[in-house]
């Protein structure tokens, strides 16, 4: 069995944030997605179209791929699946099998179809769905660099290197990173109109507590909206990054990348949030309530503290009726396994491997098919409203305009209703000139301290919310960290040690 640098296993347990970019994640839909250190190695968003393309010999025999992805089956898929393939068996003699498996049977079934030898090709694998390291423990996915040399060139040429790095094994690359937002950064949106109103008119932040005035002038002014939804940790994550569960850290700026227990790092989080509570930032009933799905729909909280990516406070705009804008806070940064969150691998029980990488590369690259894939035929399911811009016409019967960071380069999707053009162009752009970080390909194995990974998240859950509305924070945190202590955090942080010293010396 083929090892990764650390063991592989079950790695969804220690994926934070997910289903960002498909939130997992801030957002459970991604509508827009983790850097490269040489700057020339970028990829040119949008321009490139494959050159492997010539008609292919009419003395060939037609193969047609499966490919594995997870979603609701369109009314018209076979419809447009039968308009695609007369184009795909046109550039490069591959009709498309596309199997769409809804998101609650797909871990299920792929394991089912992969164990038991059955035949399909490319396959949606992440750290949350499909497990890729699960998978790799188990010689699921085939080894690719010499198919990607040979028939994924125009692909190949358009992924940066440090992107691919989180698939690789050994120097064997056995996914491919499918490109749209990686890079984390932090920001806030804000509802237009009260930025105007109390004269909020920053264009970035170097540190949330920034916010702090336009906060007071909310609490103030407006007693029946809530100044902030935090859906992020943004002082732990403006400065460290989280590894094992967020059982431990290393600073962003630490070229060493030396471990810090979480009870060392998580008190200034938990003082702001205490502190934000206390000033009225905070709805007061944060630590009952469950679901403010209703609130965040009336637009009662006037700013959302979340991940930043090109284009969020036009797609906010959008979602919510009113006008948002968008401000970044400063650090984009690709984290140790960014980018794992959403990849293609070909099955290693692949009949046809060769077309199975063709087909996946000029889907990477060809704009009329990743465009057909995904809006379906234009006139029937969709209309131009420009030369980069669709919309799906009401109750389409294909529209699988969603799923674009599933099965490949979203930068070459057509932009949809709320969507800014140049979004992807940014978005590349901040993807190649994020700090990247220095454990860069590491993934943390669990497998050793399982039990104390149980027992640190039931302590996590058990004081979940309970910092905002403590009287006395100091005694909170130290009752709180001695709590992670005994639930055996300390062994996951050695653990973690020994993982990322082998991982070093390798």
């Amino acid at each position: 069995m083929k090892k990764r640098v650390v063991a592989l296993c079950l790695a969804t347990v220690m994926t934070v944030g997910l289903l960002t970019g498909c939130k997992a994640k801030d957002e459970s839909q991604k509508t827009g997605t983790e850097v490269t250190n040489d700057k020339d190695n970028k990829s040119d968003v949008g321009e490139k179209e494959p050159t492997n393309t010539a008609t292919p010999a009419t003395d060939e025999k037609t193969v047609t791929v499966k490919w594995c992805v997870f979603g609701d089956k369109a009314q018209d898929h076979d419809l447009v699946m039968k308009d695609l393939n007369a184009k795909l068996k046109e550039k490069i003699n591959v009709e498309l099998d596309l199997e769409v498996i809804p998101q609650g049977e797909y871990n299920d079934k792929m394991k089912l179809a992969s164990t038991g030898g059955e035949n399909f090709d490319l396959v949606f694998t992440a750290s949350w769905l499909n497990n890729y390291d699960e998978n790799m423990s188990r010689d699921a996915f085939m080894p690719l660099n010499k198919l990607m040399d040979e028939y994924g060139k125009d692909m190949q040429a358009s992924i940066p290197e440090w992107l691919l790095d989180v698939a690789k094994v050994n120097g064997e690359l056995y996914a491919i990173p499918n490109q749209q937002i990686i890079a984390r950064q932090l920001g806030v949106v804000i509802q237009k109109e009260y930025a105007d109103k109390y004269g909020f008119n920053k264009t970035s932040l170097k540190d949330i507590r920034e916010l702090e005035p336009f906060f007071d002038e909310i609490v103030k002014n407006e007693p029946s909206l809530f100044p902030v939804d935090i859906r992020v940790e943004a002082v732990t994550e403006k400065t460290y990054e989280g590894l094992a569960a967020d059982s431990a850290f290393i600073r962003k700026d630490d070229p060493n990348a030396t471990l810090i227990p979480a009870t060392e790092v998580i008190a200034d989080q938990l003082k702001l949030d205490n502190e934000w509570y206390q000033k009225g930032y905070i709805r007061k009933d944060i630590a009952t309530v469950t679901d403010n799905s209703a609130d965040v729909k009336a637009n009662r909280y006037v700013c959302t503290l979340s991940s930043y990516k090109p284009g969020w406070g036009a797609e906010f705009t959008s979602r919510q009726g009113v006008e948002y804008i968008a401000v970044p806070i400063e650090g984009a940064y690709i984290k140790a396994i960014s980018g794992i969150e959403t990849m293609t691998a070909i099955n290693v029980n692949s009949k046809n491997p060769e077309a199975a990488m063709k087909l996946l590369n000029l889907v990477y690259t060809d704009k009329e098919i990743f465009n057909e894939l995904l809006f379906g035929l234009e006139g029937t399911h969709y209309t131009k409203t420009g030369e980069n811009f669709a919309e799906p016409v009401a109750d389409s019967k294909y529209n699988y305009s969603a799923y674009a960071w599933r099965v490949g380069n979203q930068f070459n999707a057509w932009y949809l209703p709320g969507q800014v053009d140049g979004t992807w162009e940014e978005t590349d752009k901040l993807n190649n000139t994020a700090q990247v970080s220095v454990l860069r390909g590491f993934t943390f194995s669990p497998a050793n301290v399982q039990a104390e990974l149980a027992q640190v998240a039931a302590v996590k859950k058990e004081y979940k919310n309970a910092q905002y509305t403590t009287k006395d924070i100091d005694a909170y945190i130290t009752e709180y960290t001695d709590k992670l202590n005994q639930a055996g955090l300390p062994n996951i942080v050695k653990e973690l040690q020994t993982q990322i010293d082998a991982w070093k010396n390798k």
